[in-house]
């Protein structure tokens, strides 16, 4: 063996070990929800009313966007949690699903720095989680009562409701040509949705148990993760899937653009493990965050940004 393949082994038992440290961080006024990347812009929305757009590397705020306040069950005036945000690409418009009166929520589309209100929490009586764009004047809802809603904005009207179980929904994701939905449940079950028509087109069981927190999807990999503490990986094309055991619940879980990567949540340390999907072998863990995670995202194969219910940002290379 060489000198520099014993180095690069050291390197990788170091890094799988010990752990990874960020890069650089980026502190946010208050803890992070969702976070999207395009064209060099972090767009990081929080649970008190605001996304924040930052340059990057440069980390510099260069946005922020406030959301009127709300009042709480107890007729507080608070900031509203946004729940979840989607952009479209290289245009200015962002979509976002807030807390609103009475349990039911808030759809906003900002459009060149203003922010109106499109689907509104006492008039539609709707419980959002999380909404998507499907094209510039169509969104896609999920809803907590697990129903998928297509909504012409334009036109202010539901094209189609759909159910997709009896089971509490959990989470949602498209594929890039937004022509596939991916969703999940407490059931433990995937269904994969056609976008234009809400039918089902598959449904992939038996690795989850258990509830279902967070889904991704990339090219034809699946990865999800949840109560049952299984993190779990699908290839449609393959049709192969297996699952790895974590010791604690996986809150969070992302998927490299090419789908060769992913990572997850995976321990009471709120430490990131990154394994390679097809050998499944750990490439590296990552360790800073001191709460629980809400977002991995990978802006590249060997680069990530996560967030945690803190108000703090990692940006990390593998």
């Amino acid at each position: 063996m060489s000198i520099k393949q014993y180095i690069l082994i050291l390197l990788f038992i170091s890094s799988t070990i010990f752990g990874v440290k960020p890069k650089y961080s980026i502190k946010t006024k208050a803890n992070v929800t969702d976070l999207i990347f395009e064209l060099n812009k972090l767009y990081v929305s929080t649970d008190n009313g605001e996304i924040c757009v930052y340059g990057i590397p440069s980390k510099k705020l260069l946005k922020t966007y406030i959301f009127p306040n709300i009042k709480d069950f107890i007729g507080d005036i608070i900031a509203p949690k946004i729940y979840d945000i989607d952009k479209i690409k290289a245009k200015n418009i962002i979509i976002s699903v807030s807390q609103g009166k009475h349990g039911f929520s808030n759809v906003y589309i900002t459009k060149n720095g203003e922010s109106n209100l499109i689907i509104s929490d006492i008039k539609n009586k709707l419980m959002i989680k999380k909404v998507k764009f499907i094209s510039e004047n169509n969104i896609l809802l999920g809803l907590l009562s697990n129903e998928i809603v297509l909504y012409d904005i334009r036109n202010k009207k539901e094209i189609y409701r759909k159910q997709i179980s009896a089971y509490t929904f959990s989470d949602i994701v498209l594929n890039k040509a937004k022509t596939k939905l991916v969703t999940a449940d407490e059931s433990g079950i995937i269904h994969i949705i056609d976008v234009k028509t809400g039918k089902s087109i598959k449904e992939l069981s038996g690795n989850n148990v258990d509830n279902i927190y967070q889904i991704d999807f990339k090219r034809n990999i699946i990865v999800c993760g949840g109560q049952d503490r299984r993190f779990s990986v699908y290839n449609i094309s393959t049709k192969k899937s297996y699952y790895l055991n974590s010791s604690f619940l996986i809150y969070s879980v992302g998927l490299s653009p090419s789908g060769k990567y992913a990572g997850f949540y995976c321990n009471e340390d709120n430490d990131v493990q990154i394994i390679n999907t097809s050998t499944k072998s750990i490439i590296s863990t990552l360790k800073g965050h001191e709460a629980c995670l809400t977002k991995i995202l990978f802006i590249a194969d060997n680069k990530i940004f996560t967030a945690a219910q803190e108000n703090i940002i990692y940006y990390w290379e593998i």
